[in-house]
């Protein structure tokens, strides 16, 4: 018997209070990762603005490229893992929606020729959470001492 419950969650529920992820590509024979913060959700695709000027944002194919896209929470031990493929636009309209202040200390405002947006469609996702604050890692604990596990994991539907 276990304590922990397998339900589906949709991606905005998923992502609902994350906003900082890793988002990964490959780099010939290596996947790297680097911290971004999703600017928007449309459905099952994921905002985030980068710079053209980047290499691995170069490096995505026009048809789209692999990626990998990881949220977490060490606070409240809220963790999303998703797979899809990559594109990157160069759309003014999407980016003004987009933007916020925050974007203005990467870039020299909304009109920066260098602003794309990385398009994530997520294909495949899962989540985990886990009781957080002391008491819930206390009951996890107390759980896992006792050969149960306690939370919930579930697919991302999308």
């Amino acid at each position: 018997m276990t304590a922990t419950e397998t339900d589906a969650r949709s991606l905005s529920e998923a992502l609902e209070d994350l906003h900082l992820a890793m988002v990964g590509t490959a780099d010939g024979d290596v996947w790297k990762a680097r911290p971004l913060t999703l600017a928007g959700l449309d459905g099952a695709t994921m905002h985030f603005l980068v710079s053209a000027d980047a290499d691995w944002v170069q490096s995505i194919s026009a048809g789209g490229t692999a990626c990998t896209t990881t949220f977490s929470d060490p606070n409240t031990n809220d963790h999303v893992s998703l797979q899809g493929t990559a594109r990157v636009l160069r759309d003014p309209q999407l980016i003004a929606a987009l933007w916020t202040p925050e974007a203005g200390a990467y870039f020299e405002g909304k009109n920066d020729p260098n602003v794309r947006v990385l398009a994530v469609k997520v294909e495949y996702g899962e989540y985990w959470d886990s009781p957080s604050g002391v008491v819930g890692r206390l009951l996890a604990l107390t759980w896992s001492a006792a050969g149960e596990h306690v939370g919930k994991e579930g697919p991302v539907t999308v």
